[in-house]
């Protein structure tokens, strides 16, 4: 697999990776031998969901109906359960994140190695994705592990090249995961 990202050319000036092991480790692998900087940036951690970590939605609903009550109300993009982030949270640490990404490196070619809510919101920002289409567009589809999005700079904007895209992994016979029995929101 690793000769697809050399013959992809997915090498960068730098690569940005989430805190957790497994981020970590997948941008191990995918860069190995590659050379590219490595940074670990907990700005790019997954939505932190406090007392419904490991929850499905059944379990949110028999465990805390308040917070599915109040979750309904609010809206998916702006709950925040007790002890965690809403998708505004994360929206604003991203924001930062990548503010600094185009001041430090102006032109230069970044990866990300992220989450699935992560990987909404950066789309979300790059593309200028209103909040009621970017929550209709993740209840319809999961980012699927080890999948790729990319967006390339065309003048002050960015251009979407591909999305969720998991080719790479069907190429080279590794199945694509999902982890839909873990989330603690209904897609």
């Amino acid at each position: 697999m690793i000769d697809h990202f050399r013959s992809t050319s997915l090498s960068a000036d730098l690569a940005i990776v989430s805190p957790y092991l497994r981020t970590r480790q997948t941008a191990e692998l995918a860069l190995d031998g590659l050379g590219d900087p490595l940074v670990v940036d907990e700005r790019l951690r997954d939505r932190e969901l406090g007392i419904l970590d490991l929850l499905t939605n059944a379990g949110v609903h028999a465990r805390h109906p308040e917070e599915a009550l109040r979750r309904s109300h609010q809206g998916k993009y702006y709950y925040r359960p007790p002890g965690g982030e809403s998708w505004a949270d994360v929206l604003l640490r991203l924001r930062a994140l990548l503010r600094e990404v185009r001041e430090d490196h102006p032109g230069g070619r970044v990866l990300l190695f992220a989450h699935e809510a992560t990987v909404w919101l950066v789309r979300s920002l790059a593309e200028s994705v209103p909040e009621p289409e970017l929550m209709t567009l993740a209840r319809a589809e999961a980012i699927t592990n080890c999948s790729i999005s990319s967006w390339s700079g065309d003048g002050g904007r960015l251009v979407p090249e591909r999305f969720n895209d998991a080719g790479h992994l069907e190429d080279h016979g590794a199945p694509a995961t999902e982890q839909e029995e873990v989330r603690a929101e209904p897609a």
